[in-house]
């Protein structure tokens, strides 16, 4: 088969998983043969779909009735988008309002396995600004939001991030020895928040912060990022309080 065919194979396969979830989705508990009838799709590749989609959580098998239903796999992430749209709903007005008080880009992330993506930016209103789109993905490992989110780890969690994410020289100040690397993680844990200056971006200053649950769960991630400047340097401990302030509010909101 060449590539071509592959990759024409895959989408029709991919878009053949998506309807069987959509019907399950609107009509719970189908055979292999109802399901067949109703997307006309064969019962071998009907099959072998419905093993992979179990294999991954998102159906489920009754043995007795031979039905297939939605899997729970599918309620953990309509819980997550939820919560997702419930943090940025809740913090929107918070980040504005601190960008207005700062001048500088203010930024919202959470954790989806070990990736940080960014799931909310309101724009710094300084003439030189650090600015990142929504949706976008970095390694745990990465800047301040990395080591906030792995604050919240065990110190084997921490080890097997490392491992799998390796330390990288973004900019001049990054840290690329493991043991000062979890050092640093450590002293996040104690103080719960991360600054830093040319670290992951050269010329540019930043901090993070977590927003957590009334359970103390970490949930989501509250950054400022700027330019380096000499202002910025001299207020650091002026800064710490303000941002470490709004998520606590966006932190008492939540549910």
């Amino acid at each position: 088969m060449t590539a071509n065919k592959e990759k024409v194979s895959m989408v029709s396969s991919v878009d053949k998983a998506i309807d069987i979830l959509l019907v399950l989705g609107e009509t719970d508990n189908k055979t292999i043969r109802e399901l067949g009838q109703q997307l006309d799709i064969t019962k071998s590749t009907l099959h072998r779909i419905l093993q992979t989609l179990e294999v991954r959580g998102l159906v489920k098998k009754n043995n007795l009735t031979e039905k297939y239903a939605l899997g729970y796999k599918i309620l953990e992430l309509g819980s997550h988008l939820k919560l997702q749209n419930e943090i940025r709903e809740l913090a929107i007005t918070h980040m504005e309002k601190l960008r207005d008080r700062i001048g500088d880009t203010v930024q919202l992330a959470i954790l989806e396995e070990d990736e940080i993506m960014i799931i909310e930016t309101v724009e710094g209103t300084n003439a030189l600004r650090v600015f990142a789109q929504p949706g976008q993905k970095y390694p745990i490992t990465y800047g301040n939001f990395g080591k906030v989110f792995l604050a919240y780890q065990t110190p084997s969690n921490v080890l097997h991030h490392i491992k799998n994410n390796p330390l990288k020289k973004y900019a001049s100040a990054s840290i690329v020895e493991e043991e000062k690397f979890i050092i640093k993680v450590n002293e996040v844990r104690e103080t719960k928040i991360s600054i830093s200056v040319d670290d992951p971006i050269e010329g540019a200053f930043s901090m993070a912060v977590p927003i957590v649950k009334r359970n103390g769960d970490i949930v989501a991630s509250l950054a400022i990022a700027g330019v380096k400047t000499q202002e910025n340097l001299d207020n650091i401990d002026q800064l710490q309080d303000i941002i470490k302030e709004y998520a606590e509010r966006i932190s008492n909101e939540l549910k």
